[in-house]
C-alpha cells in the first residue's frame, strides 16, 4: 500500500506545470567605451538572432539572454548611434560585445565568445556538465572513453585486463543505466554498447553534455541515471579541412580527417569524417605473459548532410556511419597453446532528422528516423559470444504553446524495434559444454506528453509522462519532472525525479566476466525481467563574485537511484560460476558531489571536484540474502585541473590530478561479511599545446607517475584452469604513456 501511495504522489507531482529541459540560451554583456577609455555596461542595446528574428534588450548592467538557435545563426548587437557588431553562433554559450559610436573604430577586435573546458550550464533545468571542444583538447582524447578524464561526474575504467573494453560509471552505477545520445538520437545500445566507448573519435566532437538524473521523456524510457549527449562537427560550420594525427610510445597510431563543403549555396552542405587507428606491437610491461592491451585495427567513417530552407521553415540532417574493428589479445604469440581473445565488430547506421516550422514562432514538427545493424563476434579462450542486432527508431514530435510561450508543450509518438540473434558457448564448463541461443525481439510503440512553464527567467518547471508497450514486458509508465529556481542572480536551485526502464543484455553488459574461467548460468538469462528504477536528485549552484572578472562557481548536488528490479550478475556465490537473476531485495546508489570552477587571473582556469558514492545491492541464493557494497565501484574520487593559456591562446598548458578512492573487492570464498578493498591511488596527466591559425602541435603524458594495478590477472600462467580471472580490475592497466600529435585546418 505504501508503494502504491508513493507512486501516486510522485505521479501527481510530475504532472505539475513545467518547462522544457532542452531550453538553452546565449548570454553575455554589451559594453561601450566611455570618454575616459573605460569599458562600461550599455543599457537598452538590442541583441537578436538574424535568421530567427529572436531578440531582447540589455538591462542596466548590460546583460542579455536570448534563446539559442538549433543551427547556425548570426547574433547581432546594436544601438541607435552606435556601430553594430555580430558573431556567428550555434547552441548555448557566452558572447560579449563592445560597441562604439558610429564613425569610430577600435584598435582591436573586442568581440569575446569564450567557453571553459568544463562548465555547468546555468540555464538548463537539469544539472548538465558540458565538456566543450576546449575541454576535449586538454588531453589527446583519442576516443570517447578517453574524453572524461577531466570530468567530475563520469569515471572510466577497463572491464577486464585482456580485451581492452572500457566502461563508465555515472552516479555510482554502470554506464548502461545512462542513456547515450548522438545529437539527441539514442545510440550505443545493446551489442554496440560493449565496445562503443572506443568507437567515437574525440576530434569528431564539438562537445559532450552530461545530464544527471531524470531527463526528458521525449527520448524514451531508457535513461535512469542520466543522459550523455554527443555533439559532432557540423558540415555547415566546421572547417573545410581538418586533420589530426596522433602517435604514442606504445605504438598506437591514429589519423582523423574531417572534410566539409557547400553543395548548394545557403541550402545544402556535406561532410565526411574518417578515422583510422592501429596498435600492433605486443606489450607486456608487468611480465605476466599477457598483452597489456590487445593489438587492434579500426576504421570508422561518418558521412553527414545538412539541408536548410529558412523560407519554408525546413531543416534536415542525414547521416551514414560505418565501423569495422578487429582486436586480438591474450597471451603473447611466443606462448604455446596460448589463451587468445579475438573480437570483431561491424556497425552500420543511417539516420535522418527533419524539422518543419509552422504557424507562429515556437511551433514545429520534428521527425527522427534511425536504423542500426551491429554484428559482433568475440572469443575469450574457450568461451564464445557472437550475434547480430538490428534496431530501428522513429520519433515524431509536435512542439507548440498555449496562449503564450510561457506555456509550452511537446507531444509525440515513438517506435523502437530491437531484434537480437545471439549465441553463447563454453567448451570447458564444470558440467556439460554449453551452447545456448539467446535470441529475442522487442517492439515498443509509445506516446508522450511534456508540458512547459517558465516565469520571468526565475522559474523553470518541466513535467512529462510517457506510456510504452513493450512486446516482452507489457505496459511501462514513465513519469519525470525537473525544477529550476533562481533564488537570485547568483544562487540557482534544481531538483528532479523520475522513473526509467531498460531491457538487460546480461552477457554483453558483463563482457569482462568472459575473460575468466567462470561458467555462465546463461540459461537463466531468458527469464530476466526488465530493469526499473526511480531517480531523485537536487542541486544548488552558487556564483560567487571575486576580484576576478568571472565569478567563482560552486555546485553541490545529491542523487539517489532506487531499483524496483535489477539484473544481478552474482560472482560471489561461487568463484567458478556467474549467476544471473532478478533482484530480490534492495538495491540503491547514493551520489554526493561538489564542483568548483574559477578563473583567478587572465588566462588561468581551475576546475576541482569531489564525489562520494554509496552503492549497495542485495545478493543471495535463496538461503542467504545479503545487502552488500557493489564491488569494483570507487567510493570517492577527487579531481583538479589547472589550465593556463597565453594571450590569444598561442600556448596552452594543462595539468590534471585524479585521486581515486578504494573499492570493495568481491569475495572469492562465498558470501562473507568480511570486506576487502583495493588501495586508493592517484593518476596525473599533463599536456602542452602550441596553437597557430592553421596548425596546432601538442605533446602530453598520461599516468605520469606510472601507477598500475599489480597482477590484474589471477593464475595468468594457467589461463585454462579454474580460478583464472582477469575481470577484477580496479585501477590503471597501462603505465606511463607519452604521446604527441598535430592538428591541421584549412579555413
Amino acid at each position: 500500500m505504501n508503494t502504491i501511495k508513493l507512486n501516486y504522489i510522485c505521479l501527481i507531482l510530475m504532472l505539475a506545470p513545467v518547462a522544457a529541459i532542452q531550453a538553452q540560451n546565449i548570454t553575455g554583456h554589451v559594453y561601450e567605451i566611455d570618454k575616459s577609455g573605460k569599458k562600461t555596461p550599455l543599457e537598452g542595446a538590442t541583441v537578436y538572432l538574424s535568421k530567427l528574428k529572436k531578440g531582447t534588450t540589455t538591462d542596466a548592467e548590460g546583460r542579455y539572454s536570448v534563446a539559442a538557435p538549433a543551427g547556425a545563426d548570426l547574433l547581432i548587437a546594436s544601438l541607435i548611434g552606435m556601430s553594430s557588431d555580430s558573431l556567428q553562433v550555434q547552441g548555448e554559450g557566452t558572447a560579449d560585445f563592445t560597441l562604439v559610436e558610429e564613425g569610430e573604430t577600435l584598435e582591436e577586435t573586442v568581440i569575446v565568445a569564450r567557453r571553459l573546458g568544463t562548465y555547468f550550464s546555468r540555464l538548463t533545468p537539469a544539472k548538465v556538465e558540458v565538456i566543450s571542444k576546449t575541454g576535449l583538447m586538454k588531453l589527446a582524447c583519442c576516443n570517447l572513453g578517453e574524453s572524461f578524464e577531466n570530468s567530475a561526474s563520469v569515471t572510466v575504467g577497463f572491464t577486464d585486463a585482456v580485451s581492452g573494453a572500457k566502461q563508465i560509471q555515472l552516479l555510482g552505477l554502470s554506464g548502461v543505466y545512462s542513456q547515450m545520445l548522438a545529437e539527441n538520437i539514442p545510440s550505443m545500445r545493446g551489442l554496440a554498447s560493449t565496445y562503443g566507448w572506443n568507437y567515437t573519435p574525440g576530434s569528431w566532437m564539438e562537445g559532450i553534455q552530461i545530464s544527471k538524473g531524470a531527463s526528458s521523456v521525449t527520448g524514451g524510457y531508457e535513461s535512469i541515471t542520466g543522459q550523455i549527449n554527443l555533439d559532432f562537427r557540423k558540415p555547415n560550420q566546421t572547417d573545410p579541412l581538418f586533420l589530426n594525427l596522433y602517435a604514442d610510445v606504445s605504438g598506437r597510431y591514429e589519423g582523423n580527417l574531417s572534410l566539409a563543403t557547400k553543395v548548394v549555396p545557403d541550402r545544402l552542405w556535406a561532410g565526411l569524417m574518417a578515422h583510422v587507428s592501429a596498435e600492433t606491437p605486443e606489450h607486456d610491461v608487468n611480465g605476466d605473459g599477457f598483452m597489456d592491451t590487445p593489438k587492434s585495427k579500426l576504421l570508422n567513417l561518418y558521412n553527414r548532410w545538412y539541408y536548410e530552407n529558412p523560407d519554408k521553415g525546413v531543416e534536415s540532417k542525414t547521416g551514414f556511419k560505418f565501423l569495422s574493428e578487429i582486436r586480438k589479445g591474450g597471451q603473447l604469440s611466443s606462448v604455446a597453446d596460448r589463451y587468445e581473445t579475438n573480437i570483431e565488430n561491424l556497425n552500420f547506421n543511417v539516420y535522418n532528422k527533419t524539422g518543419f516550422a509552422f504557424g507562429k514562432e515556437g511551433q514545429s514538427i520534428g521527425i527522427i528516423n534511425s536504423f542500426t545493424r551491429h554484428i559482433q563476434s568475440s572469443a575469450f579462450g574457450a568461451k564464445r559470444f557472437a550475434g547480430t542486432q538490428s534496431s530501428s527508431y522513429t520519433n515524431v514530435m509536435l512542439s507548440s504553446y498555449i496562449n503564450n510561450t510561457s506555456h509550452q508543450y511537446t507531444a509525440g509518438l515513438s517506435f523502437q524495434y530491437d531484434g537480437y540473434n545471439t549465441k553463447y558457448s563454453d567448451k570447458l564448463p564444470i558440467n556439460t559444454p554449453s551452447d545456448i541461443e539467446l535470441d529475442r525481439e522487442e517492439l515498443v510503440p509509445g506516446a508522450f506528453l511534456q508540458y512547459t512553464y517558465s516565469r520571468l527567467d526565475r522559474l523553470i518547471l518541466i513535467a512529462g509522462i510517457r506510456s510504452d508497450y513493450n512486446s516482452r514486458f507489457g505496459w511501462l509508465l514513465t513519469p519525470r519532472a525537473n525544477l529550476k529556481y533562481n533564488f537570485s542572480d547568483n544562487i540557482v536551485f534544481r531538483a528532479s525525479a523520475g522513473k526509467g526502464y531498460r531491457s538487460p543484455n546480461a552477457i554483453a553488459e558483463n563482457i569482462g566476466l568472459m575473460a575468466s574461467s567462470r561458467e555462465f548460468d546463461a540459461a537463466a538469462i531468458n527469464g530476466l525481467d526488465i530493469e526499473s528504477a526511480w531517480n531523485y536528485g537536487s542541486n544548488l549552484t552558487f556564483y560567487i563574485p571575486t576580484w576576478a572578472e568571472e565569478n567563482l562557481v560552486l555546485s553541490l548536488d545529491y542523487f539517489r537511484t532506487d531499483f524496483q528490479n535489477q539484473t544481478v550478475a552474482d560472482i560471489e556465490r561461487n568463484r567458478d560460476r556467474v549467476f544471473f537473476y532478478n533482484l530480490n531485495g534492495r538495491s540503491y546508489a547514493n551520489a554526493w558531489q561538489a564542483d568548483m570552477t574559477f578563473e583567478p587571473f587572465a588566462g588561468w582556469e581551475i576546475f576541482a571536484a569531489y564525489r562520494y558514492n554509496d552503492t549497495k545491492m542485495t545478493v543471495g541464493d535463496g538461503n542467504v540474502s545479503m545487502l552488500v557494497e557493489k564491488p569494483l565501484i570507487s567510493r570517492y574520487r577527487g579531481l583538479i585541473n589547472v589550465s593556463y593559456a597565453t594571450p590569444l591562446r598561442k600556448w596552452v598548458f594543462d595539468l590534471t590530478a585524479q585521486f581515486n578512492g578504494p573499492s570493495r573487492l568481491p569475495s572469492m570464498t562465498g558470501y562473507s561479511s568480511e570486506v576487502n578493498t583495493s588501495p586508493a591511488f592517484p593518476v596525473y596527466f599533463a599536456q602542452a599545446t602550441k596553437n597557430t591559425k592553421y596548425f596546432d602541435a601538442y605533446i602530453g603524458v598520461e599516468n605520469i607517475m606510472d601507477y598500475r594495478q599489480k597482477n590484474p590477472i589471477n593464475l595468468a600462467d594457467r589461463p585454462f584452469d579454474r580460478g583464472f580471472d582477469s575481470s577484477l580490475v580496479w585501477g590503471p592497466l597501462m603505465g606511463r604513456r607519452i604521446y604527441a600529435g598535430i592538428r591541421l585546418r584549412l579555413m
